[in-house]
């Protein structure tokens, strides 16, 4: 019981998956780092929530396209994803 009530109370349990996506977000091209990722159980599918950052001064079209390149590439190479959600962050 103890699992299912983890994952309904929202704990963090999964640092393996975070790891690998932090690790396949910055083989994006654009993609200098991850800040903050949020993984959520719902059914058999993740949800992720992750801050990328790109550099600061490409236009808002380019990150947008980062962002879009960045979803598709972590739901093609973690095929048990579900909703992600990318923020763009500014990189210094």
């Amino acid at each position: 019981i103890r699992p299912a009530l983890g994952e309904v109370m929202d704990e963090q349990l999964y640092d393996d998956l975070i790891l690998e996506i932090r690790k396949k977000s910055v083989q994006v091209t654009g993609v200098l780092g991850t800040e903050k990722c949020f993984v959520r159980k719902s059914g058999m599918k993740f949800h992720v929530d992750l801050h990328a950052i790109v550099a600061g001064q490409i236009t808002v079209k380019e990150g947008h396209d980062i962002a879009h390149k960045l979803k598709d590439y972590l739901r093609n190479e973690i095929p048990n994803l579900g909703h992600v959600l990318i923020h763009i962050e500014p990189g210094d």
